[in-house]
């Protein structure tokens, strides 16, 4: 399933998609069936990778919606075939790849030095391989990730090919959609560790989408002993946040009083002020917040309901924001700090990446319904009903909506 870059249709989609959705992937958007010729590994540390499971990233709605910023645009290259949270097997390795034919994998899609056949940068060699300087550079086509690059197609399509350094051995008590989770769940668990709360601190997670959700369940796979509050929009949401672990939910999409200063004043004891002109202030709030969704709305949110020294982590995929204002963050000294992706991480004492830290705790958690995100299941074929739910009126009722590949069987079934 590839995505073709039509300048028309990115600007109708961005100006009339929100009223009419199928811009976004019906016969008029830029997505669509492509058929390419099978390429060969490029060398011995290659395999080529059947999905089993391939999921519908935000940041995959926000190249079809036109909503993502164009600041990264020099770092992808189309037409692609999108897809980067996958889980599959190896149908062919080269003999320097570590992985054996048929064995399940979890792919990390990022596309780094190693990959593309250069000297490591300053970042790789730190083992911050997400923030890679030479993404527009090497052996392949800009992209800093699978389904981004036009010489490495994503997990929405029959195969891909991976460099063995992307490869992670699957365990084999972990299901499907344990696994097809690993990939967003490592971006949860980064910024977990990234700025780690203290114990007994008010936790703040702002959305309630996977990344928000996926972000309850690290604090829990890590067992931090704080207190979690979620804003969430929809029921689902709500549901999946106590069920995953939070202590509070509340709901954005209800009647009252705003959300996020009645969580401010109910859990962290806050008192709300109302200034001359514009929305409330609080004093005191929540010692530290994730936003998840990367909004105007939940950045202005964030620098509101954060205590006096308090830290934001930008987990949401922000782009341009308009009119915010950063008041907040110079007068009450907050520490803002952004995180993408995963690396090599230092826990407990081990050093360890991020994939193998999220299967691991996994593995120790059988108890925590991380599986319960996959909301939706459907075959590649029918991509436009997949993605209508995902980004049209139906979307309250979907969390995660992932494609069934080649090499999930018999599990190609409708979806639920």
């Amino acid at each position: 399933m590839g995505y073709r870059l039509s300048i028309p249709r990115f600007l109708a989609a961005r100006a009339f998609g929100r009223h009419a959705p199928s811009l976004y992937y019906g016969p008029l958007s830029s997505l669509g069936v492509v058929t390419s010729p099978r390429k060969p590994l490029p060398d011995a540390a290659w395999a080529r990778v059947v999905p089993i499971l391939a999921g519908i990233c935000g940041s995959d709605l926000g190249t079809l919606a036109g909503k993502n910023s164009p600041a990264l645009s020099p770092y992808v290259s189309f037409p692609a075939v999108l897809g980067h949270e996958v889980v599959g097997r190896v149908a062919e390795a080269g003999p320097d790849a570590g992985v054996d034919e048929d064995e399940r994998v979890v792919v990390n899609p990022f596309l780094p030095c190693q990959v593309r056949g250069l000297d490591p940068c300053p970042a790789c060699r730190r083992g911050e391989t997400c923030m890679c300087e030479n993404f527009d550079r090497g052996a392949f086509s800009p992209g800093m990730l699978l389904g981004f690059c036009r010489d490495l197609p994503g997990g929405w399509g029959e195969e891909l090919l991976a460099h063995g350094s992307q490869l992670f051995h699957a365990p084999e008590d972990l299901s499907d959609e344990r696994l097809v989770l690993v990939e967003p769940l490592s971006i949860a668990l980064h910024a977990a560790l990234r700025e780690a709360p203290a114990p007994g601190e008010r936790v703040l997670v702002l959305g309630a989408g996977p990344i928000g959700l996926a972000t309850v369940a690290s604090l829990r796979l890590l067992e931090l002993p704080v207190h979690v509050t979620v804003l969430a929009k929809y029921p689902v949401q709500e549901d999946l946040a106590r069920r995953l672990g939070a202590d509070a939910v509340y709901r954005t999409a209800r009647r009252g009083e705003d959300p996020a200063f009645q969580a401010a004043r109910e859990v962290a004891g806050a008192r709300v002020l109302r200034p001359l002109l514009g929305r409330r202030v609080v004093s005191g709030g929540f010692d530290l917040t994730f936003d998840c969704v990367g909004s105007p709305s939940s950045l202005d949110d964030a620098l509101r309901v954060t205590r006096e020294g308090g830290r934001v982590v930008l987990v949401g995929a922000a782009g341009e924001v308009p009119r915010l204002d950063w008041t907040f963050v110079w007068a009450r000294g907050l520490r803002l700090v952004g995180s993408v992706g995963y690396e090599v991480e230092r826990f407990r004492d081990r050093r360890l990446h991020t994939f193998e830290l999220a299967m691991e705790l996994l593995r120790s958690h059988p108890e925590l319904p991380v599986e319960a995100m996959v909301t939706h299941r459907f075959p590649l074929g029918r991509f436009r009903e997949a993605l209508e739910l995902s980004l049209g009126p139906r979307r309250r009722e979907a969390v995660k909506v992932v494609f069934t590949g080649p090499a999930a069987g018999g599990s190609q079934g409708a979806g639920r």
